[in-house]
């Protein structure tokens, strides 16, 4: 597992530089201008040091935003209808690093010496498309950040299962060129992730694939089971040294505040409490979970109560009081803060679904405990402590097949803890954790299916838009995308109709 602490050694080049195709009657002197950065100097390894950085943090900024409340990881009372109509520019906007990562690719692709560094450009490319299209559905794919050789500026929208089918071929490959050819050029620090470690980058394709499979599998089973079954023996992030995370630098008078701890930065200079969302404390609080104490801090009388979203007026004061509620932390808002990508817990519950399922052979319960086991350890939890709560009769793995799966689920939910956008899509897919929601309506009754797409795509793009807003039944909160055909979702909280709920 690689920290951050590395960041300021490694120097971030200008990725692209777009010129206009203008005549000038002073193009030899503009050519040598000595301020310009030629593309023989642009060096890729400073390219990845670049798009790993900011799209990790965007992903951990995300979660102190709508996506974190839509997971119920936290609410705000600052937060307003959250289920009106909104111009959802991010993550749409994350076409900047998919540009910056298609540079690698083209950089590299001819060169055997970064054959690895060309295979985890493959690899961050899928993880950066698999959130964006989560998000909106149908998104540009094919068409999109070509660079400038290759640009296409009204690009078509590819469907979310081309997209997924391609991903997945990708990611393959991917692993498969991982350590393929030897005298690699080194990648050092400047992979912030993993310090070039290729074992690690191949576990961690792997792992990004199960995920990807497992979240197709209502969708197309086929195509889901044949990932899985590739790939459930290959090397996977199973212990937490292993894990894809990034930590954030130490706060300083000269350290740069976009490398600091986004949630130590909110806690000192906004007065706006950043309070437990109700969803998460829901399904920890009646098994006595002993992670709270290390992701929330309690409210007024030592409890964990926790604020749903969506109140309407009449439900927030008195009943959510700012000093009646508990708010997130302490390892949120420490100076430091290691921001996870990828974690082995998520591995286990992925592998305990897929048992669970009957695509695999492997030991559900036995994989759904190590997931529990490796969060907890993840987070520093006491041995004994962790033995008393697999010991308990409402955590093991019993009950219908559906009662096991929302355990599972529910688990993971909790693994991933601030991974807004994973719990978001999880949500959707499975159902769980059921989320209790506030009188306050909106543009939609229950949690958005999917984001809208923004207001700046209609405007520069807008025959391609309204084709894919047409394709997918309507660019609204409430549609569903490909892989969101769970039958009977969104499930009903069971005291939906109690005021307040906790």
């Amino acid at each position: 597992m690689l920290l951050y602490n590395k960041l300021k050694n490694v120097a971030v080049a200008v990725l692209v530089i777009f010129l206009a195709g203008a005549c000038t009657g002073d193009f030899e002197s503009l050519n040598d201008n000595p301020s310009l950065v030629l593309e023989t100097e642009v060096q890729p390894q400073a390219i990845l040091t670049g798009v790993l950085k900011n799209s990790i943090f965007a992903t951990y900024s995300a979660a102190g935003g709508r996506i974190g409340e839509f997971a119920g990881y936290y609410a705000s009372q600052s937060s307003g209808n959250l289920f009106e109509t909104a111009d959802y520019g991010s993550p749409f906007n994350w076409y900047s690093y998919v540009l910056n990562t298609n540079e690698i690719l083209r950089l590299t692709a001819d060169d055997t010496r970064m054959t690895n560094l060309n295979a985890m450009a493959r690899i961050w490319k899928a993880y950066l498309y698999h959130i964006m299209t989560d998000a909106y559905g149908d998104i540009p794919y094919t068409e999109a950040a070509l660079g400038v050789a290759n640009a296409i500026n009204q690009p078509e929208y590819d469907t979310q299962q081309a997209i997924y089918t391609d991903l997945l071929k990708e990611l393959k490959e991917a692993a498969a060129q991982l350590g393929s050819q030897e005298d690699q050029l080194p990648i050092g620090n400047a992979d912030i992730l993993y310090q070039g470690n290729v074992d690690n980058w191949k576990r961690f394709a792997n792992s990004l694939r199960l995920r990807l499979a497992i979240r197709v599998r209502f969708a197309d089973a086929a195509l889901a089971a044949t990932h899985i079954n590739e790939v459930i023996n290959a090397s996977l992030i199973v212990d937490n040294n292993q894990n894809a995370s990034v930590t954030t630098l130490p706060p300083s008078d000269t350290e740069d505040v976009s490398n600091v701890n986004y949630m130590y930065n909110r806690v000192r200079t906004s007065t706006t409490p950043i309070f437990v969302g109700f969803a998460i404390a829901d399904v920890m609080i009646p098994n006595d979970d002993p992670r709270m104490p290390v992701y929330f801090m309690p409210g007024s009388g030592g409890t964990y109560r926790a604020r749903p979203i969506q109140l309407a007026e009449g439900q927030k004061a008195p009943w959510y009081a700012q000093d009646t509620v508990a708010s997130v932390g302490p390892v949120l808002f420490a100076e430091t803060y290691e921001i996870i990508v990828f974690n082995a817990a998520e591995v286990y519950f992925l592998r305990a679904e897929a048992a669970l399922a009957n695509i695999t052979g492997e030991d559900k319960e036995a994989m759904y405990l190590e997931g529990i086991q490796h969060s907890m350890e993840q987070y520093g939890i006491e041995e004994d402590d962790i033995t008393a709560f697999l010991n308990q009769e409402g955590v093991d793995l019993s009950g219908t097949e559906e009662e096991q799966f929302e355990k599972i689920i529910n688990q993971k939910y909790i693994a991933t803890f601030f991974q807004a956008y994973e719990a978001y899509a999880e949500y959707r897919r499975t159902g769980y954790p059921k989320i209790w929601i506030g009188n306050e309506t909106g543009a939609t009754d229950h949690i958005p299916r999917r984001l809208t797409y923004p207001t700046r795509e209609y405007l520069i793009n807008e025959e391609n838009v309204m084709e894919a807003a047409s394709r997918i039944g309507g660019d609204n909160l409430s549609t569903r995308i490909w892989w969101d055909v769970r039958p009977g979702l969104p499930f009903e909280h069971p005291r939906q109709n109690v005021f307040p709920p906790n």
